[in-house]
C-alpha cells in the first residue's frame, strides 16, 4: 500500500460532488425535522430530487480548491478552510436558490475563490 488515505484511493470524486447536496438535505432535516421529508406522491419526491441535482456541481468548485491545498502540504488548512467554507456555502445555497440554479452556481463559486486565492499565493510562494 502507497499510504494514502482511503477518501484519496476511492471517494474523493463522490464526496466532492455529494457533499453540497447532501448538506442542503441536512440543513433542511434539521429545520423541518420529519416535514422534511414528506412528499404526498412519487412526483412530487422527483420533483424534489431534481432540484436537488443542480447542486451537484456546485461543490466542485471548493472541494477542488482545498484538494489543492491538502496537496501542497496544508492538511489543517484544507480541512478548516473546507469545513467553515463548506458550512456557510450550504446556508447561502439554501438562500439562493430561491433566485434559480445560476445563482446557486455563483454563490459556490464566489464563496470557493478564498481557497483558490490561497492555494494560489502559496503556490506562488514556494
Amino acid at each position: 500500500m502507497d499510504g494514502r488515505a482511503w477518501i484519496a484511493r476511492h471517494g474523493f470524486w463522490p464526496l466532492a460532488l455529494l457533499w453540497l447536496p447532501a448538506g442542503v438535505v441536512a440543513q433542511a432535516a434539521a429545520r423541518f425535522g420529519s416535514l422534511a421529508v414528506a412528499f404526498a406522491d412519487a412526483g412530487e419526491a422527483m420533483a424534489a430530487l431534481w432540484a436537488l441535482a443542480v447542486t451537484v456541481p456546485c461543490g466542485l468548485p471548493l472541494a477542488l480548491g482545498c484538494r489543492r491545498l491538502r496537496r501542497l502540504g496544508y492538511r489543517r488548512g484544507a480541512r478548516a478552510a473546507g469545513a467553515g467554507l463548506g458550512a456557510l456555502t450550504i446556508m447561502a445555497t439554501v438562500f439562493a436558490g430561491l433566485l434559480g440554479p445560476a445563482a446557486i452556481a455563483v454563490c459556490a463559486v464566489l464563496l470557493s475563490l478564498p481557497v483558490w486565492i490561497v492555494w494560489l499565493w502559496l503556490a506562488r510562494r514556494g
